[in-house]
């Protein structure tokens, strides 16, 4: 068993806590807590929905969630509204256009015919948006949360991702794999890849829960270090959060003497509960053996940075980030 020791202060320099980094050989396993095992008392000034005094970053305020036309989209509407209302955010909700497709009669129409159909085809779209904005606002209302309705052309269109560069957190749900479309990269990816800010892939048919056990998959690179700041409202919130480091040994140079120690101690003195966890993959699948913990450990929310590569003028997701998009059954933050 080896033992670190850290100390941090309190604003003043009052001393408040030693905390104790433990970390078990056979298990791999190190937990952060304070040696009085208490958090310190709340500030006279702390209220639900805040997490600073005095204008600290540590806050949401505006979550932009996406509405697709294609798709049902109740589950995705409930996640990101009790999450605008537990940290006290206004809701942003895009509504994603669909494009519709022309029946074979009506490809043939000529002349005046064609006006007929372009008024139906304009009829059916926004048919289609009053429902989901009805939907959204009902949401919205149960909640008593603010919220406002913003509409995109389409998915192809750059406009979607400009709407989450205003906003301190994307919520969007993932196709369902029976309804891939080959083509332009997707909205997921577009997000994640254009919009410089934190993304929450949920799965399709997700339901809304709270967000209490976060796993972070940490290899100690810029996009896990990026993701860990975009992550730390709901780091702090959370009951517990357990850092994964998979294979020490690997190529980032970051990790420091003990792998996830420098990490976990600096989300410690933010307030979050920390637990250190070191895995070897044995050459195994790194994303699966994510997942995999994921489930063992009961996590809400999986953290981790967007990996990747370029190719000519594509990004081509790596294998984590790629695995994690496609098979998580559990919402993901990704950022990069």
């Amino acid at each position: 068993m080896m033992r670190m020791h850290f100390h941090y202060a309190w604003p003043r320099g009052i001393l408040l806590a030693m905390v104790i980094a433990a970390a078990d050989r056979h298990t791999g396993k190190m937990t952060l807590r304070r040696a009085h095992g208490q958090r310190p008392p709340l500030s006279p000034q702390f209220k639900p929905g805040r997490f600073s005094t005095k204008g600290g970053a540590i806050e949401l305020r505006d979550v932009v969630v996406y509405v697709d036309g294609r798709t049902e989209n109740t589950g995705t509407l409930e996640f990101a509204a009790a999450l605008a209302f537990e940290h006290g955010a206004h809701l942003v909700g895009v509504f994603i256009q669909p494009e519709l497709a022309l029946s074979r009669a009506e490809m043939f129409v000529r002349g005046k015919g064609i006006e007929d159909v372009v008024a139906a085809h304009q009829g059916k779209l926004g048919g289609i948006e009053a429902d989901r904005r009805a939907l959204f606002e009902s949401v919205a209302r149960r909640h008593g949360i603010r919220a406002e309705w913003r509409l995109v052309p389409s998915a192809d269109s750059g406009e979607s991702a400009v709407h989450a560069r205003y906003g301190d957190l994307a919520v969007v749900a993932r196709q369902d794999p029976g309804d891939q479309q080959v083509g332009p990269p997707g909205l997921v990816e577009s997000l994640i890849l254009t919009s410089g800010r934190p993304t929450i892939v949920l799965p399709p048919r997700c339901t809304a829960t709270p967000i209490r056990r976060i796993l972070v998959g940490w290899n100690a690179g810029r996009e896990a270090t990026r993701a860990v700041a975009d992550a730390l409202p709901l780091l702090v919130r959370a009951d517990t959060v357990e850092v994964l480091v998979v294979d020490r040994n690997g190529h980032f140079a970051g990790h420091g003497e003990e792998p996830g120690a420098d990490v976990a101690r600096h989300l410690a003195r933010h307030g979050a509960q920390v637990e250190v966890r070191q895995l070897s993959s044995g050459g195994k699948d790194v994303g699966r053996l994510l997942l995999s913990r994921a489930a063992a450990f009961r996590a809400d929310l999986i953290v981790i940075g967007a990996y990747g590569h370029s190719h000519l003028s594509e990004w081509i997701f790596g294998g984590v980030t790629r695995t994690a998009l496609r098979e998580a059954e559990l919402p993901v933050l990704i950022s990069r």
